[in-house]
C-alpha cells in the first residue's frame, strides 16, 4: 500500500502549490470568483489526498487490497480532477463542463465511500498484535499498575 501512499502525497503537493498559486491570484487580483475552486482544490486535491497518502503508508497492511487499489486511482481521478473541472465549470458554463463537474465528482464520492467500506469492514486495518491491550500489560514505570 506503500505504493498508493507515495502517489497520493505527492499529487496533493501538486494541488497544494495550485491551491497556493491560485489563493494568491486571487488575493493580488481582488477578484474572489474563484474562491470556491480555490477551496475544493485545497480541501479536496491537497488535503484529502494527503490524508489518504498518510492512511496508506500508517495502515501497510490492508486484507481488501483491490478495494483499496480501487479507492487510490478514484480518489486520484476524482480528488485530483473534480476541483479542476469546477474551476472550469465556473468560468465556462456549458454542457461539456457540466458533464465533465458531475462525472469527476461522482467519481470522488466513489473514492469517498470505498474508504468508508475500507475502515469499517477490512479486518487488518486496525488490528495490530504488537499493540494488543490485555489486563495485566498495563504498567507503569515501577511496574504496579
Amino acid at each position: 500500500m506503500v505504493i498508493y501512499s507515495k502517489w497520493l502525497i505527492r499529487i496533493s503537493a501538486v494541488y497544494a502549490l495550485i491551491g497556493a498559486m491560485l489563493g494568491s491570484d486571487i488575493a493580488g487580483r481582488k477578484d474572489y470568483t474563484m474562491v470556491p475552486g480555490h477551496a475544493h482544490i485545497l480541501v479536496v486535491g491537497w488535503l484529502t489526498l494527503f490524508a489518504y497518502g498518510i492512511f496508506y503508508y500508517v495502515f501497510k497492511e490492508i486484507d481488501m487490497k483491490k478495494t483499496a487499489k480501487l479507492h487510490a486511482w478514484s480518489s486520484l481521478i476524482g480528488g485530483g480532477l473534480m476541483p479542476l473541472s469546477m474551476l472550469l465549470y465556473n468560468k465556462m458554463e456549458n454542457t461539456v463542463t457540466m458533464i465533465t463537474f458531475i462525472t469527476t465528482a461522482s467519481i470522488l464520492l466513489f473514492g469517498i465511500c470505498l474508504f468508508t467500506i475500507l475502515l469499517f469492514f477490512d479486518k487488518k486495518i486496525f488490528q495490530n498484535k504488537s499493540n494488543k491491550v490485555t489486563p495485566g500489560s498495563i504498567t507503569n514505570k515501577r511496574g504496579d499498575l
